[in-house]
């Protein structure tokens, strides 16, 4: 159990006005910070996925709720779900460190909303549908190669129809990111982020994609919602074991310059770079090990701002908030 009064942070937006002190609103806390503010709820405890599988999906309903509520009023980025932080103190230093950082964020979706939509077909449909426009061109006695010909002809059908879709959605947004496909009959995630005064128009558009396509596609089409997908930043709580062993492989002391991160990092790439040991195939994966070390301590540093050295101690990393 962790103990109460610990802060579970949603979101960071631009703060209400005359706002200037924290406060509390039907269970959130607005910690301010110049002109922005996070927003936060105490938790008892942490927030995890070792919890009960309904607790857990509890929790995630809450942050999503209080996330699209919050995007409705305010320009807002979402932070990543399960960010636990010790009290307002360390927030407010949160907030102070990563000022600039948020800011840009903050400018890059005003007025945007995420919209995501998902396309899937039912495979077995498309192929019969091919195979009876080729009926009298496929050899029953070639089965196989029969076979091949079809699954060529549904990746090709799969491309036209992406393409077909993405032509109509987005002119009508600024951006498009591409999620995760959970399956095989899924031909598309997507998101577009679009501007407050096309989603209308974007709405449209949806409706006249599922009125048109065959009834082997299924459309599913979400928003509008914060911009995950379009939110630069990620915000992690250091994490010492990871910022430790990143500093052992690059051979580096408990303090150390930037510069001297960087000449490290050089020295060590060119020592085990693969086309300089074509005979010791472990130097492939040393060189591997070698660029996320130099990956971790430099979002590291960059987290902490100009300075002329950087502590690795547990006690510096474990609260610095990690922006990559």
């Amino acid at each position: 159990m962790r103990q109460k009064g610990e802060k579970l942070v949603c979101c960071v937006l631009e703060k209400p006005e005359g706002s200037t002190s924290t406060c509390k609103k039907n269970q959130l806390i607005f910690i301010p910070y110049r002109d922005v503010a996070a927003v936060a709820r105490e938790v008892e405890r942490q927030i995890s996925e070792k919890m009960s599988k309904e607790e857990f999906n509890r929790w995630l309903v809450w942050y999503q709720k209080v996330n699209v509520e919050l995007h409705s009023c305010y320009t807002m980025i979402p932070l990543r779900f399960g960010n636990i932080v010790q009290d307002t103190e360390s927030i407010q230093d949160f907030l102070a460190r990563t000022y600039l950082h948020l800011k840009s964020a903050l400018n890059g979706v005003r007025g945007k909303a995420e919209f995501v939509v998902r396309l899937s077909w039912d495979l077995k449909a498309v192929l019969q549908e091919i195979a009876q426009g080729w009926k009298d061109k496929l050899d029953p006695a070639r089965a196989a190669e029969g076979g091949k010909i079809l699954f060529k002809a549904a990746e090709e059908k799969r491309k036209v129809l992406i393409n077909a879709m993405h032509d109509r959605l987005f002119p009508l947004s600024v951006d498009f990111a591409e999620g995760k496909r959970t399956d095989g009959q899924m031909l598309i995630n997507r998101s577009y982020l679009v501007e407050k005064d096309k989603e209308p128009l974007f709405d449209e558009a949806m409706e006249k994609l599922g009125r048109e396509n065959k009834a082997y596609l299924t459309f599913r089409y979400v928003g509008p919602i914060p911009a995950y997908s379009f939110v630069p930043l990620e915000f992690n709580k250091g994490n010492f074991e990871l910022i430790n062993e990143a500093r052992k492989i690059l051979q580096l002391p408990q303090k150390s310059s930037f510069e001297a991160i960087k000449a490290s990092y050089r020295k060590l790439s060119l020592e085990y770079h693969p086309d300089r040991n074509p005979d010791h195939p472990e130097a492939g994966e040393h060189f591997k090990k070698i660029t996320q070390a130099y990956d971790a301590l430099r979002a590291y540093c960059f987290s902490l701002g100009e300075t002329a050295e950087y502590s690795f101690s547990r006690e510096d990393v474990e609260k610095t908030f990690i922006v990559k």
